[in-house]
């Protein structure tokens, strides 16, 4: 963790979004091999990034450390979170849930519908950050990740353009805004 994190309590309102660029992927690779037992490639990042406009890929930096990211691919009203994480010195400040409202924010603005993702069985602080955002489980892709044969929780969130899940989007920037801790 940066000192400047030690010497004051870090908020989420201190992180920026920014588009992930070439620049970016150092960092994200770091990040990766921290929360993930099997990681992306430098390589699968270049390819996601390069495909616009049907991905869209978000940094959250503070200052110029890039301390979490995410990443959606859209295709139709139908819209995928590919990869979402956070440094393990950032977690529980909500910035899991800032990248989650970039990623919406993009899906809506690409007239998406619907938000789908995978997220592991064990990880119960990320699927309670989910169910923030409405998502629900809608099934189960058994010995999903590889590496430990463990299952993924399919999880949907449909009606992203409605007026009522502005207002629980809106729900979401306020808990962000507060900077009170969550398990993201």
């Amino acid at each position: 963790m940066s000192s400047a994190v030690q010497e004051r309590p870090f908020h989420a309102n201190d992180a920026e979004l920014v588009p992930m660029r070439r620049r970016h992927v150092r960092s994200v690779l770091r990040i990766e091999a921290l929360v993930y037992p099997r990681p992306w490639s430098a390589t699968l990042f270049y390819q996601e990034i390069a495909r616009r406009p049907d991905r869209v890929y978000l940094v959250a930096r503070y200052g110029m450390e890039v301390i979490g990211y995410g990443g959606l691919m859209t295709s139709g009203l139908e819209t995928h979170v590919t990869t979402i994480a956070v440094d393990p010195d950032y977690q529980r400040n909500r910035i899991g849930m800032k990248l989650m409202i970039g990623l919406i924010d993009a899906a809506i603005s690409n007239e998406g519908y619907s938000v789908s993702l995978e997220v592991r069985r064990s990880n119960l602080a990320a699927q309670a950050m989910y169910e923030t955002f409405g998502f629900r489980p809608v099934g189960i892709r058994k010995g999903y990740y590889v590496e430990t044969a463990e299952d993924a929780i399919v999880m949907l969130v449909e009606a992203i353009d409605s007026i009522q899940y502005a207002d629980r989007l809106d729900l979401c920037r306020e808990l962000v805004a507060t900077g009170e801790h969550s398990d993201d």
